[in-house]
């Protein structure tokens, strides 16, 4: 059971402290935010868009931007705009959206114009974030599962996502298969 997540203020101020301390990108301008909103059509999780114009821009969450069980890898949630560091080998959130919700192709799978990733855990296992839900409802990735199966709502927010990783506790996505499912 995940323990109660520390409040939006806490999670804030202590991502600023680990921004600081590992010289994570500057946070990005609001305005940079407010073009993201317009290009998804979906207003972004407050506590997200806090962390990205308040704390820094990128690099923060599971697999990078310091906390407890930090490995100095280029990963962590990706930069909102382009910044000369590059976390989870993306140039900015705005590339990947629309990277993500453009037409599939062989290579690659098709992500509902709602759901964000936010951080690679890998290449092929993401983290991601459902856009239409104000607490930001956390989605799991895994381009190595079932194609018809391997996007899936995680029981976390956003809050409690972040809260996990800041106490050194960071949770793995699951992806679990569908019974009935002939390629899961």
């Amino acid at each position: 059971m995940t323990a109660p997540a520390w409040t939006d203020d806490e999670i804030v101020a202590e991502i600023r402290e680990i921004a600081r301390a590992d010289r994570l990108p500057p946070p990005a301008p609001a305005e940079a935010a407010d073009a993201f909103e317009a290009l998804t059509g979906f207003p972004m999780a407050p506590l997200l868009r806090r962390i990205y114009c308040e704390a820094a821009n990128g690099g923060f969450g599971p697999g990078g931007g310091g906390g407890p069980g930090y490995r100095r890898v280029e990963s962590g949630v990706v930069s909102l705009t382009a910044s000369k560091r590059r976390f989870s080998n993306e140039s900015s959130l705005l590339h990947l959206y629309r990277e993500w919700t453009s037409q599939p192709s062989a290579e690659q799978q098709y992500y509902p114009r709602h759901v964000l990733p936010l951080v690679t855990l890998g290449g092929v296992i993401w983290w991601c974030i459902d856009l239409s839900s104000p607490q930001g409802s956390m989605w799991g990735a895994d381009e190595n599962a079932c194609d018809h199966h391997w996007l899936a709502p995680q029981n976390l927010t956003l809050a409690q996502w972040l809260t996990d990783w800041l106490r050194g506790d960071p949770a793995l996505p699951v992806i679990p298969p569908v019974p009935g499912c002939p390629t899961c």
